[in-house]
């Protein structure tokens, strides 16, 4: 059976796994990306879902199955929806310009990066689960919007508000050593 390849047109990244694989949940972990765009683009790409739907599961389970696309309310009131695919590989990445970045070179890739994907068109049936799924095997980055990942160094201080050492007991405060409060610059309380 010859695969299905697919390619999205441009959208807002929303909870991407690019980098690293999501560990949490059930299952083994997988890379994902779900890519909101307007409603009106993903008419090609349904009606070729269903297509290898029909060629792969029967036109009766078909039209039960489960398709790759989801809607929340705030997407329906903006005609929006989201189009989700994963794999269990990381997907090879690409710039604007269509060119490759190898994995070690890869900036952190965070929602609201402006991307588009592609992949093998994928359909299930086990255990009355049926359905299409995108498996994704590449990402380009048309805009890029990193996180800093760490913390910027805390908060400016605020006149007349209360203070660690105000509710540390007694002595709390002559049990750090020299070292610790070189060490620990910066942080107000012991945790």
């Amino acid at each position: 059976m010859a695969k299905t390849m697919f390619t999205t047109y441009k959208g807002t990244a929303v909870y991407p796994y690019i980098n690293k694989p999501d560990t949490f949940g059930q299952g083994d972990p997988k890379y994902k990306v779900g890519l909101r765009v307007p409603i009106d683009q993903i008419k090609a790409l349904k009606d070729l879902c269903m297509e290898v739907a029909k060629n792969d599961l029967g036109e009766k389970k078909a039209k039960l199955a489960r398709l790759p696309f989801k809607q929340t309310d705030d997407d329906k009131e903006a005609n929006m929806v989201i189009i989700n695919a994963k794999s269990q590989y990381q997907p090879k990445v690409y710039d604007s310009a269509g060119q490759y970045i190898p994995p070690e070179k890869l900036p952190q890739i965070w929602g609201g990066s402006i991307l588009k994907m592609g992949g093998v068109i994928n359909t299930y049936d086990l255990s009355g689960n049926t359905g299409v799924s995108l498996l994704l095997t590449k990402i380009q980055v048309i805009e890029l919007v990193e996180g800093n990942g760490g913390d910027d160094g805390g908060f400016d201080a605020e006149e007349g508000g209360w203070t660690a050492s105000e509710g540390l007991s007694d002595g709390a405060e002559e049990s750090f050593s020299d070292e610790q409060e070189e060490e620990e610059e910066g942080f107000a309380a012991n945790f």
